[in-house]
């Protein structure tokens, strides 16, 4: 089973799926999940739709933000979702909710994947910058070495406005 239909749940229910592939398009860079995703999911039905409580472990793959190399992000994501149809949605105006309320989804349809419930989690979960360690160098933006390697070949950056204070510094 890929995807469950909202329409169809008349009563709560609990799954336990794989979602096996799934690469997200972070916009600076991709993850990949490293092992299949098990995702724990209840959903029970409410007074305006359906209500979605979820918990995954999961092991990402991502690029070191500084010089590249593969990152293994492991971590559990839990999520509570309540599912409203989108004619349910106010105008326009933001409603304030407290920080043990669902996060209210308004759907034009009711057919939910898993994969894309597991995505949507993934982006929440998953950091801006992600490094390889704390101590990582990064490439040189010239020639692209990796600087954990070892200095790369470039002379270092000056900036020809500080020339003059090296002259009066120097020996003449």
């Amino acid at each position: 089973m890929d995807w469950i239909r909202l329409s169809d749940v008349m009563e709560p229910v609990e799954f336990d799926v794989e979602v096996v592939a799934l690469t997200l398009d972070l916009g600076y860079h991709y993850a990949v999940l490293v092992d299949p995703v098990r995702l724990h999911l209840g959903v029970s039905p409410t007074k305006h739709g359906h209500s979605l409580q979820g918990a995954f472990p999961y092991r990402a793959s991502l690029p070191c933000s500084r010089c590249l190399k593969p990152v293994v992000l492991s971590g559990e994501a839990s999520f509570l979702l309540e599912y409203q149809p989108a004619a349910m949605a106010p105008a326009e105006e933001e409603v304030e909710a407290g920080p043990d309320a669902p996060e209210i989804v308004y759907y034009q349809e009711d057919r939910i994947t898993f994969q894309s419930l597991v995505a949507q989690q993934m982006y929440l979960e998953v950091p801006e910058k992600v490094l390889c360690g704390e101590s990582c160098r990064g490439l040189c933006p010239r020639c692209g070495a990796d600087l954990n390697q070892g200095d790369c070949p470039c002379p270092p950056d000056t900036d020809p406005r500080w020339d003059h204070l090296t002259r009066l510094t120097s020996p003449q």
